[in-house]
């Protein structure tokens, strides 16, 4: 049961309206990876063309305001370098901004990760974000930074986080009722930066409460509410026992609820030569000629030169 935890703490984006300093105007959502939303505990039983929505809004104290729909789809599959993997393209549509879309391709070993959500990132394998003039997409590898190669600790070593059940709860969104599992997600991370003669220490918090159910195709999330939170202190350097206390620099809450669910939908960015199943396109792949047993080598007849 941890395990199908831990897959289903997904990442949506009312943190989106976080402000990095105190007098930076709040930040809203433009585009979200729907890579995060997916439930790799699961069984990866979606086909080409499955589709979910969500419809995610968020706001913050700092006055800003977020509403915009965002659709998870079944973009594709295919064999990169001899990796099996899926596209994924994600549509993030605003009620007030022109939509954006991405489309990430993911390795098909990442449902085999016992901790796929911290480790995500190193199952991409390229991304589409751009077209050409004449309409092509532009796929762009995915490359690590190189600090990375050499970093000996774990991914993300220095967030700390928590993970409880609350029970069996029923939920209503506007595709239904469903029975669900109510799991709450902790995490939160401290940092701390020298800046002219003072230090700086954020601590920034996320608390997501989630319902979760197997009826959901891809993610299994019909709800999340989300309370993301970062403050700050300082101090002179050298003088951290005369740190001032805590001060918050921002609070936005959002929730996303599930909205549809389907199959049949057409990608925007994935070609259509990639629209289909990898076993589909093996099937269609022309049998290679079968080898026989190799004859035995005659001897020569007696006599012979």
């Amino acid at each position: 049961m941890r395990r199908a935890i831990l897959g289903s703490a997904v990442a949506l984006c009312a943190a989106g309206l976080l402000a990095t300093d105190a007098g930076a105007p709040p930040q809203v959502v433009n585009l979200v990876n729907g890579i995060g939303l997916i439930d790799y505990t699961r069984k990866p039983d979606f086909k080409v063309g499955d589709w979910v929505r969500y419809h995610i809004t968020a706001r913050s104290v700092l006055g800003a305001r977020d509403d915009y729909m965002v659709t998870v789809v079944i973009a594709g599959e295919e064999t990169f370098w001899g990796e099996d993997g899926f596209w994924v393209e994600s549509w993030t549509e605003p009620i007030d901004r022109a939509p954006q879309a991405i489309a990430t391709f993911m390795s098909f070993a990442v449902f085999g990760d016992t901790l796929p959500l911290p480790h995500m990132t190193l199952y991409q394998r390229k991304s589409i974000s751009e077209v050409t003039e004449d309409g092509r997409p532009v796929e762009t590898l995915a490359r690590r930074p190189p600090g990375s190669l050499k970093a000996r600790s774990p991914i993300d070593d220095q967030v700390h986080w928590s993970i409880d059940t609350l029970g069996v709860d029923t939920v209503s969104v506007p595709t239904g009722l469903y029975q669900c599992a109510k799991v709450l997600t902790r995490q939160g991370k401290g940092a701390k930066t020298d800046v002219g003669d003072s230090t700086l220490y954020t601590e920034v918090h996320d608390e997501r409460v989630t319902y979760i159910s197997r009826q959901v195709p891809i993610t299994s999330l019909v709800r999340e509410d989300i309370d993301y939170w970062f403050q700050r202190r300082t101090w002179q350097i050298g003088r951290s026992q005369e740190a001032a206390p805590m001060h918050m620099m921002e609070h936005s809450t959002g929730t996303a609820r599930l909205v549809g669910f389907g199959s049949g939908m057409v990608p925007r960015l994935v070609p259509p030569e990639k629209q289909k199943m990898v076993r589909a396109q093996q099937a269609g792949a022309p049998p290679k000629p079968a080898r026989g047993p190799v004859p035995a080598k005659r001897a020569p007849p007696r006599g012979s030169g």
